[in-house]
């Protein structure tokens, strides 16, 4: 499914637009401040409930409002109708073809939704938090089983740790450590299954545009390597009572990234470390449709800042194969369009007002 109509209001200096998307590429051109990102960030709102630019909402509804108003037509395979609504107090409300929706995961699986940002490095240079939300986007669209799992193992670690703090007896704690072996192996599993085939194709986009490095990729699951989970959480238990917490488990997964034995973030140059995280991404489009048939919608902010002419065809060309559908900014729309007007729409803003160029 693809947007065919946004509406955004009180979004920043988003008072009221209305625009009608097209399937495939749409540009949203402007000067640096011009409402360009806000856009993007209403879609990413939208879609799943959530900006990626800030956790206060009080920071994204206009000044002086005292909420904000998204809806969303999507057209496709199926039809659907969008609605939603923001509070500065945090209060959600959403509609889904005019039936009150109130489950983000819900929500979350009705588009595949990529974000590719100036500071989408951080997968690669930040915490591990976020290479297994990697994982775990490619788990939640693929395998449907997987989102009831890794809610059933974190309450379950929730609980096995205010255990821990709390001195109990260890009968009670030997209860909550069996059902986190058996969800936790779950997940385990079903991750080590998805990097296996992600490997795959991220090493065939790495072969496109990293050509001159060898990189090792590694799944490291979160315990001592040769132990199963059961043992490796019966040898941490002293460590674990004193800490107050659970060390090992999945929830400790991590992808290593290696060239010669040093993580990539070391070696690579702030250029190659963008081009890597594009590999990444596009192996997680192309991936999904393979395995699923299912297409995302990609928003891409500031691509021409990003990578250079060769790498930004590229990923327009991976994108129009295996995305419904794409926004991507710029201040110079000819920056994407390498002076030749592709198919798709372009939008030009000027301080939130937004036009379609003809």
């Amino acid at each position: 499914m693809y947007i065919s109509r946004l509406e955004v209001r009180q979004l920043r200096n988003l008072t009221s637009v209305s625009i009608s998307p097209c399937q495939g590429i749409n540009i949203v051109e402007g000067l640096n401040a011009s409402g360009k990102t806000s856009l993007l960030e209403s879609i990413h709102l939208l879609c799943l409930a959530r900006s990626f630019r800030t956790l206060r909402t009080s920071h994204i509804v206009q000044h002086g409002c005292e909420s904000l108003t998204l809806f969303a037509e999507f057209s496709g395979e199926q039809h659907h109708r969008l609605g939603m609504q923001r509070f500065t107090d945090n209060r959600i409300e959403m509609r889904l073809n005019g039936n009150n929706l109130y489950s983000r995961a819900e929500l979350a699986n009705l588009v595949p939704l990529l974000l590719l940002t100036p500071e989408s490095t951080q997968l690669l240079t930040g915490s591990p938090r976020g290479r297994r939300q990697y994982l775990d986007w490619m788990m939640f669209h693929v395998e449907p089983s997987f989102h009831s799992h890794w809610l059933n193992f974190q309450r379950t670690l929730k609980q096995r740790n205010s255990l821990l703090r709390s001195r109990r007896v260890m009968n009670t704690l030997q209860e909550w450590d069996r059902s986190l072996i058996t969800f936790g192996e779950q997940i385990d599993l079903m991750r080590k299954t998805i990097f296996k085939e992600l490997v795959k194709s991220i090493k065939a986009y790495l072969s496109l545009i990293l050509p001159d490095q060898v990189i090792s990729l590694h799944y490291k699951q979160g315990w001592r390597l040769g132990s199963d989970f059961s043992t490796a959480l019966g040898d941490s238990l002293a460590t674990d009572s004193k800490l107050g917490i659970t060390s090992v488990g999945p929830h400790r997964c991590d992808l290593v990234f290696e060239i010669d034995r040093r993580p990539a973030s070391e070696v690579l140059s702030r250029g190659q470390l963008k081009l890597f995280v594009v590999a990444l991404h596009l192996a997680q489009m192309s991936l999904l449709t393979q395995q699923t048939g299912k297409q995302s919608i990609v928003l891409i902010d500031d691509l021409p800042a990003e990578l250079d002419e060769t790498h930004r065809r590229l990923l327009l060309k991976t994108v129009e194969t295996h995305c419904h559908q794409a926004f991507i900014t710029a201040t110079d729309r000819t920056l994407v369009t390498h002076g030749k007007e592709r198919s798709g729409k372009v939008f030009h803003v000027e301080h939130g007002n937004f036009k379609e160029v003809v």
